[in-house]
């Protein structure tokens, strides 16, 4: 059978074989067609000889290995090297001749890293080329083990991983055990499982164990096999995962103006398990007369490990608030006091973390800032500042302050400057306050080296492998960061979910308030369009009434504020768009309301004729634009002098000569424009 894809490679110490080959000697199938070869040592190849010669076509050629050994009577085959060409094949049985089982027929690159264990004491071979396609051919170890070196034990979990989420109470194990090549003694039913967790042992091939909280738990399996005396174990590490924080996902505000965009950020930060310190939580001031200085110790790794080059430096990360970071020195010295310049002071100009400002007695909340050979910024002068606002611990608000965003950095100088450095002693970080006048607080410090240093027992840090942004419908929005705005007023929460390499899942939510914006109409005097000349009213109107009672006004024409126009109406006389910006004075939200004056034509054209004959054109005494003057008088005399009509609202209520006869009249109309009373009189003359 095939076990496994690690290639195994040693050498039996037998010096001379039965055959008289002398050890490490290559067997070319060519050579030694026909032949069983009694050995526990040495390479088999194909007819090339090596991994750069390509063997020939049309090639049919077998071969037999055999052990030598009375102690080692099993013989396993160890593939280097493998890459057959296109319709070549190596036939491989399970005995010393091809009525033996067949194990596999190998083509292509199937057995490369392969082991092939035989059941017994011998391994036939055949191979058969194409005539065509030629290929590299292969390469082999030649090796014999004892039955009990072939007997293995492996061990599953009813999730299938070794990797677990912190809510795992309880895991089942299930042991297995076998020979390569096959139990010589049965189905395996003699077999004794042990199980060792922490000092409790369990017996049985399935068994289960409780766990309690995030680390790594090694816990070996053996298993006894009483009738052939063979013993075997394995070690196995279950590890759960570490609980990541979101220390830094935040809404760049928690109360907003409806309609007024906001940002939500999402950081979801990994947290790694060690089995030893790597990190001081601590609270120390800092400023010009107190500097922070404290040590790692390390004695985890092995004897003689050191830094050999960049990249086996991991990071350093420092927690800290303070008000000015160009005021500020960081400091690394290794256990052979080489040092590197993390942070020099520079220009500075803001905020590391969330400093309380006006009180350097009271911490303020730190932010992680981490230096490392991948970094996302540049040197921390080099790395433009960013804007917040916050409560700081004192119960201060702060808007539009400048802050070094957390993350990642350059140190200012290389850790190049480390190689050589050993892993085991004190690792020493200095953080210096150089400038009077400013101070803060560093709230701890961790010293991670690269994981291949470090037993796998003894450190994991799950990975991040997806993250989004969900609103309150659940609705995934995409980006991080996410521009959002809302228009209505209310509590919104927004969830951040990530995943990790572990399939644990976790998420955290932001609260932000939603506050109403005015809700308001503007309202004209007189009906848009208004005649030529004329001006009208403009009112702010709000739509629920007595909401106006806190609001304050601005007036605008064209987009331009008009000075002193600060109440809730203004007198419009030019054709334009006036707009009026509304201030609820209570939640400081506002919003803009415009309507647009228009001008129309409305000089009154009066006729001196109509025909009154009942043929539907020109049949009444019409005034044309006198619907822009309601209310409009009217009175119509004969040329006698006498009263024939009068109307006090004539628009609409047209004369049409009643039983008059044809002739001349004379009228007098009354009317008001803009405010004054105006009066037109004429002649108007009827014919039928």
């Amino acid at each position: 059978m095939i076990r496994g894809s690690t290639l195994l490679l040693f050498f039996c110490a037998v010096a001379f074989f039965k055959t008289g080959y002398a050890q490490d000697i290559t067997f070319p199938i060519n050579f030694h067609d026909g032949q069983v070869i009694e050995t526990c040592s040495g390479f088999f190849a194909d007819s090339g000889g090596d991994t750069l010669t390509p063997y020939g076509n049309n090639e049919n050629f077998s071969v037999t290995f055999t052990s030598d050994s009375d102690e080692n009577i099993y013989m396993k085959m160890s593939f280097i090297f493998f890459q057959l060409g296109e319709g070549d094949y190596l036939y491989v049985y399970d005995g010393e001749d091809e009525t033996a089982p067949l194990i596999i027929h190998a083509g292509g690159n199937e057995l490369a890293g392969e082991q092939i264990f035989a059941g017994g004491s011998s391994l036939h071979f055949r191979f058969e080329s194409s005539p065509d396609n030629v290929g590299l051919g292969w390469l082999a170890n030649v090796e014999c083990f004892s039955l009990c070196d072939a007997f293995y034990a492996d061990v599953d979990t009813d999730s299938g991983s070794f990797d677990f989420c912190p809510d795992v109470e309880t895991v089942t194990f299930f042991g297995s055990a076998g020979y390569y090549g096959g139990d010589p003694a049965g189905g395996g039913d003699q077999f004794l499982f042990e199980w060792y967790f922490d000092g409790d042992i369990k017996e049985g091939p399935t068994v289960d164990n409780t766990y309690n909280g995030p680390g790594a738990y090694p816990f070996r399996l053996t298993v006894t096999d009483p009738v052939n005396n063979c013993l075997t174990d394995t070690i196995e590490t279950i590890r759960i995962a570490t609980i990541p924080n979101f220390n830094n996902t935040i809404a760049t505000t928690d109360t907003v103006c409806a309609e007024e965009p906001f940002s939500i950020i999402g950081s979801i930060n990994p947290v790694t398990w060690t089995g030893f310190p790597t990190k001081i939580d601590t609270v120390v001031f800092i400023n010009d007369t107190v500097e922070f200085t404290s040590t790692l110790s390390f004695e985890v790794f092995e004897d003689g490990a050191q830094l050999n080059q960049l990249e086996d430096f991991g990071r350093v990360c420092i927690n800290i608030e303070h008000v000015d970071f160009g005021h500020l020195m960081f400091e690394l010295e290794c256990p052979n006091e080489q040092m590197v310049l993390l942070k020099d002071i520079g220009p500075g100009g803001a905020h590391l973390g969330e400093p309380v400002v006006p009180h350097d007695n009271i911490p303020g909340i730190g932010y992680e800032y981490c230096f490392n050979t991948t970094p996302q910024y540049g040197t921390m002068d080099e790395t433009s500042f960013q804007f917040h606002e916050y409560l700081d611990q004192a119960g201060n608000y702060y808007v539009n302050q400048p802050y070094m965003p957390p993350g990642n950095y350059t140190p200012d100088q290389s850790f190049d400057a480390f190689v050589g450095c050993p892993l085991n002693g004190e690792w020493t970080l200095t953080v210096s306050d150089i400038i009077t006048g400013t101070s803060g607080h560093v709230l701890g410090w961790s010293l991670f080296f690269d994981d291949k240093f470090y037993p796998d027992s003894l450190i994991f840090t799950p990975e991040i492998v997806e993250e989004q942004w969900f609103d309150m419908n659940d609705t995934p929005l995409e980006g991080n960061p996410v521009s959002v705005s809302e228009d209505v007023e209310g509590d919104y929460a927004y969830t951040f979910r990530a995943r990790d390499d572990f399939g644990c899942e976790w998420d955290t939510i932001i609260n932000v308030t939603v506050l109403p914006l005015p809700r308001a109409e503007i309202v004209s005097e007189l009906e848009i369009p208004v005649c030529e000349g004329d001006s009208t009213l403009f009112t702010v109107e709000p739509v629920n009434s007595g909401d106006d009672f806190n609001w304050i006004y601005q007036w605008m024409l064209e987009g331009a504020e008009l000075e002193g126009r600060i109440y809730d109406t203004i007198m419009a006389k030019e054709p334009a768009t006036y707009m009026v910006r509304v201030t609820d004075t209570i939640n400081g939200c506002s919003d803009f309301f415009d309507l647009t004056l228009t001008t129309q034509n409305c000089d009154l054209e009066i006729p001196n004729v109509f025909t009154p004959n009942g043929d539907g054109i020109n049949d009444n005494f019409e005034i044309t634009n006198l619907e822009f003057y309601p209310g409009s008088n009217i009175v119509i005399y004969n040329r006698s002098g006498k009263k024939v009509f009068e109307s006090n609202d004539y628009y609409g209520n047209w004369w049409d000569g009643g039983n008059q006869p044809d002739g001349t009249y004379y009228y007098i109309l009354t009317y008001v424009k803009q405010g004054e009373r105006k009066q037109t009189q004429g002649v108007i003359t009827i014919v039928r």
